[in-house]
C-alpha cells in the first residue's frame, strides 16, 4: 500500500481485501530541522461542536476552595493527570507542568452495534460480534487561559523555525481549533482541576461518531440518561476513558424499531516525548508509511514539503560495543501482546510471525528487538486498549481479513509509539482458498476442507509476519513479488534460502510457479531480504551524523550500492508494470503465469474430491470453483499491464538510466497472445458441466463473460492506448505500435472469420463486447474542461515525486485513436462480409445471425 497518510494508520485492505486501493493514500513529509525547532500553527479539521459543561450565558466565577469542588468521598486515581471521581461525576487535576504539553489523542469503539459490517473496522475485542473502530489520532495541548483550560487540537502540517522572521506569518495564517473550553474549579500551587463528566457523553465528534455515519444513519444528537462514562484511568503517560454514548438513531444499523444505536468508546490521550526521537528522513527508493510537514523557513524559494519516515525509537544500549559492530539490545524493545482470547493451537504461531522479523533488526545492529508476551489475564492495570501496549489482537468475526499498523505517532518525529494488529477469525478460510488454488496440485494438505494445524499454522505465522511489517512501517511492496527468476523458485533449495519473494509485505501469497514433478518447493512464506534491509536502512543509528540532514548522504549511498540488484527494489504496484502487480510471482510474467495456468487447470477437476463434504451442500465447492476465477483474473491483471507496459525503477538525480523504461515490443506482442490464448478463447477448462450443474442453474456463461470482457476494456482502455502512442512517437520502430496491436487483437478476436468456422456463444459474447469498446473509443467525449499539458502544481522536492503526477486530460478525439480504431472496424467489415458471402452456408445459424448483425453495426460506425 504505498506510503500511507498519519496520525492514524490502518490497512484495512491489508494484505488479504482486494483493495480499491483507497484513494490514492497522500505521503507525508516533515522538515529537516529539528523538532524542537518547529512550532505547529495549522489547524485540524474539527467538527465545531465543543463541549462545554457551562450553561449558555452563566457568569464564570472563578476557581472555588478544593473542599467546595471535590467531595471529601471522591476517589482519586494518580497518573499523568490525577482522576477524582465521585458517582457520575469526574475532574481532571491537569498538572502544570503538562500544560501545553503535545498529547496524541486516540479514539476506538470497543462494542459497535451489528450490522456494520467488519469490512468498515480495523479489529474488534474479545466478544463475539462485537468489533471496535479507530478514528484519526489526533495531536492536542491542554493549556490555560485566564479561569479556563482549553483542549486545542494541534498540527503539524505547517511549521517554521520560532526565529525566523516567516514564522509569525504562519502563525496568523493557521490558528488552531478548540475542541472544549472548561472553567477552572479549583487549583493548587502546581495545578488545575476541570470537571470533565460530559465532555465524553454529549456527543462531540472528536469523542464519538463521525459526521459521515451520524448522517449515514440519521442520528439526531446524543441521549445523556442513556450515555454515561464507565471509567477514567491514569497512568504514567497516559489517560484511559471508557463511555457509553447512546444515538437517538431514525437508521440504525441495527433493530431498527428502538430508534437507537449505542456503542462503546475508548479514548486514550498519550503524553508525547519530550525530547522527540531524532527523524529519518524518507527516500521514496525504500517505501516507508510517513508523516509530512511544510517547512515555510526552509530556505527553498518555495514551501518544501518534507517527509520522515515512521519507525519505533530503537537506541543502542551500547554505543561503543555497537560502533565496534557487535550487536546489542535495544534501550526499549519493541514488545508486543498477544491477545488471551487467541485460540491456544495458534499462539505459538502468532509468536513466531512476530519474532521473525529479529533476523532483520539484527542487520540493524540490534538482538532482541522485538520481545512477545502473552496479555495478562488478571493484572487490573492491563488493558488491550490501553495505548501504552503494542497488541495482537483476536477478533471472532467472519470477515476474511487480518490489518496492522501504527495507530499513536509523534508527528514531530515519525515515532512509533503504538502499534495494533487485528487478526480476524474468518481469515483461515480465505488463506485455505488461496492455498487450494496456487498450491493445491503438489500439496496434499491443502486438498480437503481442513486443513491440519500445522499447516494452518504456518500460513498463519506469515499472516502475522506480513502484518507486522506494516506496524513497522513498510507499506506493501509489489516490486518484490518479481525479484526472484521463475526457473528459480521451481528449485527446492533457493526456495529454501531465499522464500519466494524479496519481501514478506508485498502482496504475494504462495508459490505458483512450483509444479507437483518440482518436488518439495517450499510453500510457505517468510520475511525476504529486502525486509532485513529495509529494517537496516530504517532502523540502524548513523551516530557519526548529528542530524536528519547529515544522515542523508550516507542512506543515499546505501541505496545506490544496491540499486542493480531487482531484490532491493520498491514499488508500490500500478498498471503498467509487470513487475510490481498485486499476488504476482517471479521475474519473467509470461512464463510465471502459464506455470500458474497448469496449476489453475489442474485443480478444477479435483473440487469435489478436495472439498465436497459427505452429506453437506456443495457451498464450499462452489465458493473454491469461484476463487479459482479469482486467481485467473490475478494471472489476467499482470500479463494485461505488460500490453503497452514500462518497467519503474525508481531513481534520484545523479543516477544513471532512466526510472521508466518501455518493455520489449516482442515481450508485450507475447503477453496479447497469451491473453488470447488464455482469456479471450473459449476456457473449456471452466466449464466442468458435471461439476457446475452441482451448484447452480444459470451463470457460467454470464459469469465468463464478465472476465474475458473486463480484460477486453483494460486492455482497449485510453490510458494504455495513450501510453502506445507516446511509445511510438518517441522510440519509432521499435516500439510495440498500436496498430500493430490492434491488428493482432483483431486477428485474435475474429479467427472464426478467417477460418470460416461458427462461433460459439462465449465468443460471440466477447465479439460484441469489442464492437462496443471500439464504439465506445470513437465516441468518447472530450474530458471538460480540457486542461492543458503541465495544468498541475506538483512538489518537485517531494521524495516520492513521481511523474506519474504530470498527467493530463487525454484528448482521444484529437489523437491517433480514432482514425486507427475506425481502420479496424473497416477492415474487420470486409473481412465479415466476406465470410458471410464466401462460407455462409457451413455457418451455424447463430453464428450467421451475430455477423449480420456485427455487418449493421460496422456500417453504422464507419
Amino acid at each position: 500500500m504505498g506510503s500511507l497518510t498519519i496520525p492514524a494508520f490502518s490497512i484495512l485492505t491489508a494484505l488479504f481485501l482486494v483493495a480499491p486501493p483507497s484513494p490514492a493514500p497522500v505521503e507525508l513529509q516533515r522538515t529537516d530541522l529539528a523538532p524542537t525547532d518547529l512550532v505547529s500553527t495549522n489547524p485540524l479539521p474539527a467538527d465545531p461542536q465543543p463541549a462545554s459543561p457551562d450553561p449558555a450565558g452563566a457568569t464564570d466565577p472563578g476557581p472555588r476552595p478544593w473542599d467546595q469542588v471535590i467531595p471529601a468521598t471522591a476517589e482519586v486515581d494518580e497518573g499523568l493527570f490525577d482522576v477524582h471521581r465521585d458517582g457520575d461525576r469526574f475532574w481532571f487535576q491537569i498538572p502544570d507542568s503538562i500544560l501545553g504539553r503535545e498529547m496524541a489523542m486516540l479514539s476506538r469503539m470497543s462494542a459497535m452495534p451489528a450490522g456494520i459490517g467488519t469490512q468498515m473496522l480495523p479489529g474488534g475485542d474479545r466478544l463475539n460480534e462485537t468489533q471496535f473502530m479507530n478514528y484519526d489520532t489526533q495531536v492536542v495541548r491542554w493549556i490555560r487561559e485566564g479561569n479556563r483550560i482549553l483542549l486545542q487540537a494541534v498540527s503539524h502540517a505547517q511549521v517554521a523555525d520560532p526565529t525566523h522572521p516567516v514564522h509569525a506569518a504562519v502563525e496568523h495564517a493557521g490558528f488552531e481549533p478548540i475542541i472544549a473550553s472548561f472553567p477552572v474549579q479549583t487549583e493548587n500551587e502546581d495545578s488545575s482541576v476541570i470537571e470533565v463528566s460530559d465532555l465524553y457523553t454529549t456527543g462531540n465528534p472528536n469523542f464519538g461518531l463521525d459526521r459521515e455515519r451520524r448522517e449515514r444513519w440519521g442520528t439526531r444528537g446524543v441521549d445523556p440518561e442513556r450515555s454515561h462514562i464507565r471509567f477514567i484511568r491514569s497512568f504514567p503517560i497516559n489517560v484511559e476513558v471508557r463511555n457509553i454514548l447512546t444515538y437517538h438513531a431514525d437508521h440504525p444499523p441495527a433493530l431498527e424499531r428502538t430508534g437507537a444505536l449505542s456503542l462503546v468508546a475508548n479514548h486514550s490521550m498519550v503524553l508525547l516525548p519530550e525530547e522527540p526521537m531524532r527523524p529519518r528522513l524518507a527516500d521514496h527508493r525504500v517505501g516507508m508509511i510517513t508523516v509530512e510537514s511544510v517547512d515555510y523557513s526552509d530556505p527553498a524559494q518555495w514551501a518544501r514539503t518534507r517527509q520522515y519516515v515512521q519507525r519505533f525509537r530503537l537506541e543502542p544500549s551500547d554505543m561503543e560495543a555497537f560502533q565496534r559492530g557487535e550487536l546489542v539490545d535495544p534501550v526499549q524493545p519493541i514488545v508486543w501482546y498477544i491477545d488471551p482470547a487467541t485460540p491456544e493451537e495458534w499462539r505459538p504461531y502468532f509468536k513466531e510471525g512476530l519474532l521473525e522479523w529479529n533476523a532483520a533488526f539484527e542487520r540493524a545492529g540490534f538482538r532482541n528487538a522485538i520481545q512477545v508476551q502473552m496479555a495478562p489475564v488478571d493484572d487490573p492495570d492491563f488493558d488491550m486498549m490501553d495505548a501504552r501496549f503494542t497488541v495482537l489482537r483476536y477478533v471472532a468475526t467472519e470477515e476474511l481479513s487480518a490489518n496492522a499498523g501504527p495507530d499513536v505517532v509523534d508527528p514531530r518525529s515519525g515515532e512509533t509509539i503504538r502499534a495494533h494488529m487485528n487478526m480476524y477469525h474468518g481469515l483461515m478460510r480465505r488463506l485455505h482458498w488461496w492455498s487450494l488454488t496456487q498450491t493445491g496440485p503438489r500439496n496434499p494438505a491443502v486438498q480437503s476442507l481442513t486443513v491440519p494445524t500445522e499447516e494452518m499454522g504456518e500460513y498463519l505465522r506469515y499472516v502475522v509476519s506480513h502484518e507486522i511489517g506494516h506496524a513497522l512501517g513498510y507499506p506493501h511492496n509489489q516490486m518484490a513479488n518479481s525479484a526472484f527468476p521463475v526457473d528459480s523458485l521451481r528449485s527446492p533449495t533457493f526456495t529454501d534460502e531465499w522464500g519466494n519473494s524479496g519481501s514478506v509485505v508485498g502482496r504475494t501469497r504462495f508459490n505458483y510457479v512450483a509444479q507437483p514433478e518440482d518436488g518439495p518447493i517450499r510453500v510457505h512464506r517468510a520475511i525476504g531480504e529486502y525486509d532485513k534491509w529495509a529494517i537496516e536502512w530504517a532502523y540502524r543509528p548513523i551516530p557519526e551524523a548529528a542530524t536528519a540532514d547529515e544522515e542523508r548522504p550516507i542512506l543515499d549511498r546505501w541505496i545506490r550500492e544496491r540499486a542493480p540488484d531487482p531484490v532491493y527494489r520498491f514499488g508500490e504496484g500500478n498498471d503498467f508494470d509487470p513487475y510490481q502487480q498485486t499476488e504476482s510471482i517471479g521475474r519473467e510474467w509470461i512464463e510465471a503465469s502459464e506455470l500458474g495456468m497448469r496449476n489453475l487447470r489442474r485443480v478444477v477437476p479435483n473440487l469435489i474430491d478436495w472439498v465436497g463434504v459427505e452429506g453437506e451442500p456443495y457451498d464450499d465447492v462452489m465458493m473454491r470453483y469461484m476463487q479459482v476465477l479469482s486467481q485467473w483474473n490475478r494471472f489476467i491483471t499482470r500479463i494485461t499491464s505488460a500490453v503497452g507496459g514500462l518497467r519503474e525503477h525508481r531513481k534520484v538525480v545523479g543516477e544513471e538510466g532512466p526510472v521508466y523504461t518501455p518493455l520489449d515490443a516482442e515481450e508485450q506482442s507475447r503477453s496479447l497472445a497469451w491473453l488470447l490464448e488464455h482469456v479471450y478463447e473459449t476456457p473449456e477448462w471452466l466449464l466442468d458441466r458435471e461439476l457446475l450443474r452441482r451448484f447452480e442453474h444459470v451463470g457460467t456463461v454470464e459469469r465468463i463473460r464478465w472476465y474475458q470482457v473486463n480484460s477486453l476494456n483494460e486492455l482497449l482502455s485510453p490510458v494504455r492506448l495513450e501510453r502506445m502512442i507516446e511509445q511510438r512517437a518517441l522510440d519509432g520502430e521499435t516500439a510495440y505500435a498500436p496498430v500493430r496491436m490492434l491488428d493482432e487483437l483483431r486477428a485474435g478476436l475474429w479467427r472464426e472469420v478467417a477460418e470460416g468456422t461458427s462461433i460459439d456463444t462465449f465468443r460471440r459474447n466477447l465479439q460484441r463486447a469489442y464492437m462496443h469498446r471500439m464504439q465506445e473509443l470513437l465516441e468518447m467525449a472530450p474530458p471538460a474542461p480540457p486542461s492543458p499539458p503541465g495544468d498541475y502544481r506538483p512538489d518537485l522536492t517531494h521524495p516520492a515525486y513521481d511523474t506519474r503526477t504530470l498527467r493530463t486530460s487525454f484528448q482521444v478525439h484529437q489523437t491517433d485513436v480514432i482514425p486507427l480504431v475506425r481502420e479496424q472496424l473497416q477492415l474487420l467489415a470486409g473481412e465479415v462480409e466476406a465470410a458471410l458471402q464466401g462460407g455462409g452456408t457451413a455457418l451455424d445459424r447463430e453464428t450467421r445471425a451475430h455477423l449480420r448483425e456485427i455487418l449493421r453495426e460496422l456500417g453504422r460506425l464507419i
